[in-house]
């Protein structure tokens, strides 16, 4: 039975809201975002905000369920794919980061407004960790492990990995407008293909 189209508006509403909200916790974080300025990018009055969240903080956290649940979406890989990587496949790793650089680049919110949660360090922060961060990193750390046993990956910590690779992937994206200032580099999809070929080369070190 097809929804109702009330409920259809609503979601993009909602998806509109989510998606500007993420923008101004990116930039502003969570004291600086200004729920009218939210309002007025989504194209909607404030009172909406608070109809849908009650309060900046549970749009906070709506806002961020909504880019690790969009980031799972992107992410998503079948099961051959994700035997392949259980097994030590350094050629599945491989795709797997080209596809994480190239999430990043779609969404540079996401670094960005993680970065902005842990400078604060704050109840923010621990809530999304025990949500969506702790349950991402314990299902990378065998792979990543069963890679260093290969000889894929240098041997080192996995966590410390995980930030490494995690920061290596984003940086470019993250601080694009800083990129573009000093170097006149403007982020493309040849831009794009071109990062994620030396991360791997890094990652992987080749030659």
């Amino acid at each position: 039975m097809p929804r109702p189209a009330r409920a259809d508006t609503d979601g993009k509403q909602q998806e509109r809201i989510l998606s500007a909200a993420l923008d101004a916790f990116s930039k502003a974080g969570f004291e600086g975002a200004k729920v009218r300025e939210i309002a007025a990018v989504a194209g909607c009055n404030h009172s909406i905000i608070r109809y849908y969240y009650e309060n900046k903080d549970k749009l906070w956290r709506a806002a961020v369920r909504y880019l690790f649940e969009r980031m799972d979406r992107e992410m998503q890989i079948d099961d051959r794919e994700r035997k392949a990587l259980q097994s030590g496949c350094a050629e599945a790793f491989e795709t797997y980061l080209r596809r994480y650089v190239n999430y990043c680049a779609r969404h540079p919110d996401h670094a960005r407004i993680m970065v902005q949660a842990s400078v604060r360090s704050d109840e923010r922060l621990t809530w999304a960790a025990d949500q969506f961060i702790r349950r991402q990193h314990q299902s990378l750390l065998p792979v990543l492990r069963t890679l260093i046993e290969k000889k894929v990956l240098p041997d080192c910590d996995p966590v410390h990995l995980i930030y490494i690779i995690s920061a290596g992937c984003q940086m470019m994206f993250t601080l694009s407008p800083e990129i573009e200032a000093t170097h006149g580099i403007t982020i493309d999809a040849d831009q794009t293909e071109a990062y994620a070929s030396a991360v791997i080369s890094l990652v992987l070190c080749r030659r």
